[in-house]
């Protein structure tokens, strides 16, 4: 198997975001007197805003305004984040050095918009790093479908089949799949099923024990 670049998912791969989201859902909620599920906001974790109201509608069945529970979840997010930073997952620093060491092209393939995700990879000190970040606003059909990862891998002048995907969510891991790139899963706050389990490739604990697997691509 030849390997030439690494595409990054970012909340819940490179950074500790989605307990805070997590939290920010079932505040907003609270706000709003109603129950959130935890299966429906990991249903939300990789896909789209779109898709994501989707899921929010059908439960919901038209009761509540997605768009205004998300932007209440957001507040909690920004307050929770100026008291506590943005916490980076662990071996985010040595999978990097790694990276810069051997010369691995790296992407960021994130379903985050464009002005958020840009501040998050600047402060986490990866962005230098990268040869190239596909947002979810630029692209039309998100997670799970494959688009995001084949134009990042398009972008860095990479084949599809010489990319590896790091991914935490279901959504994350059937887009990788589906774009023909080895996954990678790194659990977060989802337990995956048997079947998107079936389209790993490899499931490490932390970043940088991904380091001796790709010791021994090379």
């Amino acid at each position: 198997m030849k390997i030439e670049a690494i595409i990054f998912d970012m909340d819940g791969v490179l950074i500790d975001s989605e307990r805070q989201s997590n939290e920010g859902w079932l505040w907003a909620a609270q706000q709003k007197q109603v129950t959130m599920p935890m299966w429906l906001i990991d249903s939300f974790k990789g896909a789209q805003a779109a898709v994501s109201c989707q899921f929010f509608d059908e439960y919901f069945h038209g009761t509540q305004d997605y768009y205004e529970m998300r932007e209440l979840r957001t507040q909690y997010v920004y307050q929770l984040r100026e008291k506590e930073g943005i916490p980076v997952k662990s071996g985010v620093d040595e999978l990097f050095a790694y990276i810069r060491k051997t010369g691995l092209k790296c992407a960021v393939a994130t379903s985050t918009n464009r002005n958020s995700a840009e501040k998050t990879l600047h402060n986490i000190g990866v962005w230098d790093t990268l040869d190239g970040v596909m947002y979810g606003d630029q692209i039309e059909h998100g997670k799970p479908e494959p688009d995001i990862f084949l134009a990042a891998a398009e972008m860095i002048g990479v084949a599809p089949q010489n990319c590896i995907v790091i991914e935490d969510s279901i959504n994350g891991i059937k887009a990788g799949y589906r774009a023909g790139m080895k996954v990678i899963h790194i659990p977060d706050t989802i337990v995956i099923d048997e079947e998107t389990k079936k389209m790993t490739y490899r499931i490490f604990n932390r970043l940088d024990e991904m380091i001796p697997f790709l010791e021994g691509l090379r």
